[in-house]
């Protein structure tokens, strides 16, 4: 029988093994130079570079409702389940514009999961997804359950003063989104099909744009606003005009889509760009005369869309709602509106509650 000790020294604690380790480039940064104590004792120890400020979050992933709950598909899924419980939560850091340094696991698991076939992939997934993205794991904890349940805390940092809120949008700014959306909420539907297939790496192993938001975070002209694209597009950007006070008007036919997805008719594919979630793209606002050309050779020219603009304030905001005689956010079409009396190019005006986690 396996215990909880020897599950974390087999797999969970750094070993020289290419498979499921940090890269040498990743071993040789800062960040690793930054870590002085991080698994074996109680708590990790890492050294914060001068003049910084600790950027931290924290995301639950459970069996059943933010991956598949069968068996079957626990079982194979094993790595990227473990590669994308890493990925949101630096999503989340970049959000910021911050720099990712590491994370903590809490892994809640049944009995038959803690094998070695089961353990060993998710490990990789885990430490694949660290290595990419420039991540150490430092510590955690693992007990059993009767379903998956994990939860990673991400830690990260940035220059003083540098962080990107959702609070500074202003009017006359345009919005914009990187790469492209709908993605992972239609492969998550449409597995069945060819285009589900397709575009089932943007579900299972998404990409947290990290120079992109170091480099919105630090230009002269920097994003005012920002975060990433976890629960939909217009809930994410309501988010962004509640708290920044101020109604944003949103091109539909402005949205980026990616070659798979743009085979399916605007009609059936705009609410997966709208709704879906889980792109882990970010969206934000820039004010005039940002340079996105400069900011994509910063990224490796990650696609960087312009899709509306800040078209005015909101009034009466409150603390936890934004009541305003009009929308907060306004939908159109290649220059009409679209509105529930006139919802062209929709058969019927979509639900733009985007995913609920209650």
């Amino acid at each position: 029988m396996m215990t909880e000790f020897d599950l974390i020294q087999q797999f969970f604690t750094v070993k020289n093994d290419a498979n499921i380790v940090a890269s040498q480039d990743v071993i040789k940064s800062s960040v690793a130079e930054s870590l002085i104590k991080g698994i074996g004792d109680d708590a990790s120890v890492v050294r914060l570079p001068p003049n910084t400020e600790l950027v931290t979050c924290t995301d639950t992933l459970v069996q059943g409702r933010h991956f598949f709950g069968d068996w079957e598909s626990v079982d194979q899924l094993a790595y990227a389940i473990g590669y994308k419980s890493v990925a949101v939560n630096v999503s989340d850091i970049v959000a910021m514009g911050a720099t990712p340094h590491s994370v903590l696991l809490a892994l809640a698991m049944p009995k038959r999961l803690a094998n070695e076939t089961w353990l060993d992939e998710f490990a990789k997934g885990i430490h694949e997804a660290c290595s990419e993205f420039g991540v150490v794991l430092i510590g955690g904890d693992t007990t059993q359950c009767d379903t998956l349940v994990i939860t990673v805390t991400a830690q990260g940092w940035i220059e003083r003063g540098k962080a990107v809120y959702r609070d500074g949008a202003n009017v006359n700014e345009g919005i914009f989104v990187s790469g492209t959306v709908g993605d992972a909420g239609y492969a998550l539907t449409h597995l069945d099909r060819d285009i589900g297939r397709q575009l089932a790496h943007r579900l299972h192993e998404p990409t947290p744009r990290i120079r992109l938001g170091q480099a919105l975070a630090n230009a002269p002209h920097r994003a005012t606003a920002m975060q990433d694209v976890s629960d939909g597009l217009i809930q994410d950007l309501i988010h962004i005009a509640k708290q920044s006070g101020v109604r944003m008007q949103i091109e539909l036919d402005k949205l980026p889509t990616s070659e798979p997805l743009n085979q399916i008719p605007i009609a059936e594919r705009l609410p997966y760009q709208l709704n879906g979630g889980d792109d882990y793209e970010l969206i934000f606002t820039l004010p005039k005369g940002a340079d996105i050309q400069a900011l994509q050779s910063q990224t490796d020219d990650t696609l960087i869309t312009k899709i509306g603009n800040v078209i005015g304030t909101a009034t009466d905001i409150t603390t936890n709602n934004a009541k305003t005689d009009k929308p907060l956010i306004e939908l159109v079409f290649e220059g009409k509106p679209v509105t529930p009396d006139d919802p062209y190019p929709f058969n019927t005006f979509p639900d733009l509650a985007g995913y609920q986690h209650f």
